[in-house]
């Protein structure tokens, strides 16, 4: 959004109004950062506590679906159009990463809390949206996907796709929804732009480009351009000197110097401005916005925006009234170091995937970029586990979710190119100190994607290529009709089957995606392979090589000391309990030295246990922690119970983690497709995506859930019920009136009683999963996971002090 560029729209009275029925039959093109920002930002519908809880919006899937149906009925067909991968940018500043007016809401906000004052901390919270839009991405495109909702990734830019489709010679939308910065294109002029709509009332507010030029003095289209950007929009902040003035100070000065360059040329030695580097920025800008590249219709191929519609289409367009005709741009005229703006060309391909909802932007914009930004956590990530969490388990080990995705996406691109290009990771607790120069940059650390133990993953796990009729004939055999981590490791489980699945390993070198490499495929063994043609076989072939890349398998495909575990975890638990993803997860926690019952940094946060001694807290904040991996079955409505910082702090660790594996997967399929291991031309692309695992994030609902319920259960009883006592009317009255306590407390949780229930049975299964890791480590077996004793006492400890106070006694 340009800045303050909408209060000046509303005081010239230069915004309309028309009810919705105008846009009746036609293709409404909308902009899904836009239209987040207003559902995340709106008094009516924005969820402040997620702040506080973690996860995602509870409410949002409902909102979305309600104003699909809207426009449903007044026959509007919408086309969504996501963001795509970043623009080139320098590395952060100080102020690049960490956030300290967001972190200070947040510490205010929970000391209010603290306090018991509810209301200041909802009202604290209000003025700032929490929810990162790319955390709701696969949800957005699973709501597209049940509702036939059309939709396109953009290559970078949502805007220029959006003017792209709309004026395109076959007009594949009629009208744009979407932020200002639709409007600045000066090749494709938007003539109107749609800021908001109004679904309740069925109207819709608009804005005419032609009366706003007309309105600030027939401005030309390059100084209208230049005013927004100096003004502050989506992809410059605003220009430092005229921030006193707003609006009217940056009029006045494009106006008087006739252009945005020569307007800023008098400050360029202003210590704010060269701290920013803004003049780069500001040039950076322009060419991002007149040179744009699209994804073309016809072809599937990424131009640049003014190559990408025809000659007369453009001119036919073009200000007649106002403005002269816009001059045609040729492909002699666009720069040859557009790479410096928007990244590396990568193939035509990779972006077609991409706008497909195959794999996510976000991964592939760490490779085109040569930067992982990792901004603070809810919680503001003080601790200093979670920073070597971050920093060594998610980011930087050979091992790490995030390198080794990076080694598979460059690995199928052009290895010696991207193979080499440096990858470092910019962390919110590395900035400069407040004593450094104001223009200090943070110091980036390398991500080892192209180290060898990193590749070495890569090149193990090519070994499975697993037919069709060997995953038909598993799900035969297992009885089910999933594919899922149990169906992958069933298939495993003995040395019989496992056999099957194995296949002659190919280095990942000797495969490549370009086609004149591909015809030596037959000498390196791969082309006698069939290439995966059913989703279900691509699906279950990539959470394979999933679980092999993770260390869960042998060699030869048997299991391994973490598949035991999490077989033995998914066997102790109901199938309808869902719980495979969070015993995966807790697999890895465990493996990673953070699923146990200790402080964050000997701090006690709130929110944590409340009773009894600091043994029987420990057990207490253990139990809390393992139950908040289950997402929570909940209504269509926003957070209403107890919060907890110290789940929170927790809730960090887990966020990350499901994230970085979720890229991980997207990798996977990836390298499988580029590999020509699957057929490569397909439509299912996002059908593919949306069987993979870790789909969304939880919240700390379930953690707060079990808290309340054992905080009455001790309280009612006057003391945690001890084995043997379980048996009594006291304990068993003690246990339903807590149960009653949960359901008063909890009323956006659909059946909180059975939720209780299907809590302590994850325990359950968690606990079977420890059991068979330590059990392993005893005997000693090769390549087992190694547990702490300590951790593996804390969870037996935990059972011991939890079991007589388990809803139904055993």
């Amino acid at each position: 959004m340009i800045r303050n560029f909408e209060a000046y729209l509303t005081e010239r009275k230069l915004i309309q109004t028309c009810p919705l029925s105008a846009l009746a039959d036609t293709r409404l093109g909308i902009d899904l950062p836009h239209y987040l920002r207003h559902l995340l930002s709106s008094p009516a519908t924005r969820e402040p506590l997620v702040a506080t809880t973690g996860g995602q919006p509870l409410a949002i899937t409902s909102l979305i679906e309600a104003d699909l149906r809207s426009l449903e009925k007044l026959r509007i067909k919408p086309v969504f159009v996501c963001p795509g991968l970043p623009l080139a940018k320098r590395p952060p500043g100080k102020n690049g990463v960490d956030t300290p007016r967001e972190n200070g809401i947040k510490r205010e906000a929970w000391e209010n809390y603290e306090e018991g004052k509810v209301d200041e901390t909802v009202k604290l919270l209000e003025g700032t949206v929490w929810t990162e839009q790319r955390d709701l991405f696969r949800l957005v495109l699973r709501i597209f996907r049940h509702r036939s909702v059309e939709f396109i990734v953009a290559p970078y830019l949502t805007s220029a796709q959006l003017v792209y489709l709309q004026k395109h010679q076959h007009g594949y939308i009629h009208s744009i929804y979407g932020s200002h910065e639709a409007l600045l294109y000066t090749n494709s002029t938007v003539d109107r732009l749609i800021l908001s709509l109004d679904l309740s009332a069925s109207t819709l507010k608009f804005v005419n480009k032609a009366q706003v030029l007309k309105d600030l003095g027939n401005l030309s289209e390059d100084q209208f351009l230049d005013i927004a950007l100096l003004s502050g929009s989506e992809l410059t902040p605003s220009f430092p000197p005229f921030v006193p003035g707003g609006w009217r100070a940056v009029f006045d000065a494009v106006k008087g110097f006739k252009s945005g360059v020569t307007a800023i040329s008098p400050f360029l030695n202003d210590p704010a401005v060269k701290e920013l580097g803004y003049p780069d920025l500001f040039v950076r800008a322009r060419c991002a916005i007149k040179f744009s590249f699209v994804l073309t219709a016809e072809e599937g191929r990424c131009t640049p925006l003014p190559l990408s519609l025809p000659q007369q289409h453009s001119q036919h367009h073009s200000h007649s009234q106002h403005q002269p005709h816009q001059s045609i741009v040729s492909a002699s005229e666009i720069p040859n170091d557009l790479h410096e703006v928007f990244s590396n060309r990568l193939p035509d391909e990779i972006y077609f995937q991409i706008s497909r909802g195959l794999v996510s932007p976000q991964l592939i914009g760490w490779l085109t970029s040569g930067m992982i930004v990792e901004q603070p956590p809810l919680d503001n990530g003080e601790s200093t586990e979670f920073r070597r969490f971050i920093q060594e388990v998610i980011t930087e080990g050979n091992t790490s979710p995030r390198c080794t995705a990076l080694a598979l996406v460059s690995s199928v691109l052009n290895p010696t190119f991207w193979g080499k290009k440096p990858v470092l990771a910019y962390y919110y607790f590395n900035t400069p100190t407040s004593n450094s120069p104001p223009n200090a940059r943070i110091v980036g650390r390398p991500v080892p994607h192209n180290d060898k133990q990193t590749l070495a993953l890569i090149d193990r796990c090519v070994g499975w290529h697993v037919p069709c009729l060997i995953v038909e004939e598993e799900l035969r055999r297992q009885n089910s009709s999933t594919i899922d981590f149990a169906l992958c490791l069933g298939a495993t489980s003995e040395e019989q089957y496992a056999a099957r699945t194995r296949r002659p390993k190919v280095p990942s070198s000797a495969v490549s995606s370009n086609d004149k490499d591909r015809e030596k495929e037959s000498k390196d063994g791969s082309a006698h392979l069939k290439p995966l043609e059913k989703k279900d076989e691509i699906v279950t072939n990539v959470i394979w090589r999933f679980l092999d890349i993770r260390g869960f398998f042998n060699q030869n495909h048997t299991h391994g000391t973490l598949a035991q575990a999490l077989h033995t975890g998914i066997k102790a638990s109901r199938v309808n309990d869902k719980f495979q993803e969070p015993l995966y997860l807790a697999l890895e926690l465990i493996r990673a030295g953070v699923l146990h019952g200790d402080l964050w940094s000997g701090k006690a946060w709130s929110g944590g246990p409340s009773f009894g001694t600091d043994s029987e807290k420990a057990s207490m904040l253990l139990v809390m922690r393992v139950l908040s991996i289950v997402p929570l079955t909940f209504k269509n409505q926003q957070w209403s119970g107890p919060l907890s910082r110290e789940l929170l702090v927790f809730n960090s660790f887990l966020k990350s983690l499901s994230r970085s594996l979720r890229h991980l997967l997207e990798a996977v399929s990836l390298h499988m497709l580029l590999r020509n291991e699957a057929r490569r031309v397909r439509e299912d692309f996002l059908d593919i995506s949306l069987s993979l695992p870790f789909q969304t994030d939880v919240n700390t609902g379930f953690g707060i859930l079990v808290k309340v319920y054992l905080d009455a259960t001790i309280a009612i009883y006057g003391n945690a019920v001890q084995a043997g006592e379980e048996g009594s009317d006291e304990a068993k009255e003690a246990k339903k009136e807590a149960l009653e306590v949960v359901e008063d407390n909890f009323v956006g949780i659909k059946n909180a009683r059975a939720e209780v229930e299907r809590g302590f049975r994850f325990w359950d299964a968690v606990l079977a999963a420890v059991r068979s890791l330590a059990a392993s480590q005893s005997r000693k077996t090769p390549n087992n996971v190694d547990i702490q004793k300590h951790v593996v006492d804390q969870f037996e400890a935990a059972d011991k002090w939890l079991r007589p106070m388990l809803p139904t006694a055993p």
